[in-house]
């Protein structure tokens, strides 16, 4: 104890003789290592996030989240990229055990890169490549931009010796498709393709496609009847299709500048005719005499019988007769003309619209006559709108239902208000720290100043107390006893009230001015 006693006053000594600088650059820099130990600690502290999920479709993300507020588990959320970060140690456990919440994830090939094959037995490993080979079957047909969501269920061919003891691969595709979204025989052809070509041993007649709607839609996929109507209606539909929103996305090009994006619906439906139709016309005109053969024969005699000459339509042929001399007379006349002859031949090709209707509706409550004329025209101006064959158009004004726009805005605003609260937190922390590190520095600069007062105001008191110590004694004040050190006198019999009394007259005629002030203050002392 005396020797922790003897340290600390050591060091007091050693802070008391140091100056006033070396003591405030001493100060600031125990302030700035217990800031930085602070620091430390508090990042050291902060729990270090790795990441759970990523890419994840708003269902899979609310119910993961739903998740791990139910099991009281730090999470943080990246909205733009659709990523939860949970704590890093928990990583692995949750990911095991929230996989079977995640409807859409898929695991592919990564598999083999987060486990390893030793100790894996052929069944293990022949499990874990059917199920990477399903996830990135499932991974390629979810990106198709008409699917929704995919499963695919794999069963693989078995392995044998004996050729007659094999079975062949088989497969099924399950397709949830997107609102709105079909699939024509070409494109479940592609799927099909896709997926036999990934497995082996297995033929694309042992694939089946089946969507949300259960119906199969792999089913004589391979009739080339069936195929060619199916694919002269896909055609068909696919015209109408791009017939119909290229002149829907004239009229919004149109009404959007003025009402402005979504504020505007336009729905086309176009009767288009998909018969070939050909047509041949023969015109002739101006015909023309380029020769001409007249010919009279004249007979005498008796009466003759009338008769008919085998003569075309350009023999022009006269017969007079005279019954009562016995004489005829017949004239043939032949011309042959050369006739302009125009020869016209027009093919009708497939796809005309033979009627066109639009419907729009304007998000407005009502809608005057003379803005719904406007439109009218506006409209019939971008469809080409012909009344001759029956088009028809139809302008409404109704207040649209904003809410799932709304919901929408509303949980991207809460997300963007809890970032800023993260990083309002995150700000707060620094100023804390910067706070306690400036106020711990100046609390530690006026205690040194405070301290520093003190001494010295003891040191000056000390000094005046010893300076008056000896008029004290003259007026027989009672001092504290205390070891005295008498200068030597010449004579040895001299007792101790002579030394005073001529200590007193020395220190008198050394410092008089001092001596003169002490007695004034008595006598003022003394008046009062």
């Amino acid at each position: 104890m005396n020797r922790l006693s003897e340290i600390v006053g050591k060091i007091k000594d050693k802070w008391l003789s140091l100056s006033k600088i070396k003591k405030i650059v001493i100060g600031i820099l125990l302030v700035a290592i217990i800031a930085s130990i602070t620091v430390f600690a508090a990042l050291s502290s902060r729990t270090k996030y790795g990441v759970l999920f990523s890419n994840m479709d708003a269902t899979d993300s609310a119910a993961i989240i739903n998740k791990l507020k139910s099991d009281k588990v730090e999470y943080k959320v990246d909205s733009s990229t659709n990523t939860i970060y949970v704590p890093e140690s928990k990583v692995d456990d949750l990911r095991l055990q929230y996989a079977t919440s995640v409807k859409g994830g898929s695991v592919g090939f990564e598999l083999f890169d987060n486990s390893s094959q030793l100790g894996m037995t052929d069944q293990q490993f022949n499990v874990q490549y059917q199920r990477a080979l399903q996830g990135e079957l499932e991974r390629t047909i979810k990106g198709f931009s008409q699917v929704d969501n995919a499963n695919v269920q794999i069963v693989m061919p078995d392995n044998s010796v004996f050729v007659r003891d094999g079975s062949p691969a088989k497969a099924s595709v399950f397709l949830k498709m997107k609102p709105g979204q079909t699939l024509s025989k070409n494109q479940v052809k592609a799927i099909v393709s896709l997926v036999s070509g990934a497995v082996k041993n297995l033929s694309p007649n042992d694939v089946q496609v089946v969507d949300d709607n259960m119906t199969l839609l792999s089913n004589d996929l391979n009739s080339d009847s069936s195929q060619d109507v199916s694919n002269a209606t896909a055609a068909r539909n696919d015209i109408e299709s791009k017939t119909e929103k290229s002149i829907q996305q004239k009229i919004l090009d149109q009404l959007e500048a003025v009402y402005g994006k979504d504020k505007v619906k336009v729905q086309v439906n176009a009767d288009m005719n998909f018969d070939s139709n050909e047509q041949t016309t023969k015109n002739i005109s101006n015909p023309t005499v380029i020769s001409e053969h007249q010919e009279r024969d004249t007979s005498t005699g008796g009466a003759a019988a009338a008769g008919t000459s085998p003569t075309d339509n350009n023999v022009n042929a006269n017969q007079i007769a005279n019954n009562n001399n016995g004489s005829s007379t017949h004239d043939e006349t032949t011309r042959n003309y050369d006739t302009n002859t125009t020869e016209t031949k027009t093919v009708t090709a497939p796809g005309n619209i033979n009627r066109l209707t639009v419907s729009v509706v304007v998000d407005e409550a009502q809608i005057s006559p003379q803005e719904q004329a406007s439109v009218n025209n506006i409209v019939s101006q971008a469809a080409g709108i012909n009344p001759q064959r029956g088009d028809t158009i139809s302008v409404e004004g109704m207040n649209f239902d904003n809410t799932i726009q709304q919901n929408a805005q509303r949980a991207i605003d809460q997300m963007n208000q809890q970032e800023e609260q993260q990083q309002r937190r995150r700000l707060y922390i620094a100023i804390g720290i910067g706070a306690a590190a400036a106020i711990a520095a100046i609390v530690t600069g006026l205690v040194i100043l405070i301290r520093r007062r003190r001494a010295r105001k003891a040191l000056e008191e000390e000094e005046d107390e010893e300076e008056l110590n000896g008029l004290d004694t003259v007026i027989d004040d009672t001092i504290e006893p205390k070891e005295q050190i008498f200068a030597p006198i010449e004579f040895e019999q001299e007792d101790e009230k002579s030394h005073v009394e001529k200590e007193v007259k020395k220190y008198a005629s050394t410092k008089p001015d001092q001596v003169a002030d002490v007695v004034k203050a008595w006598l003022t002392e003394n008046e009062r």
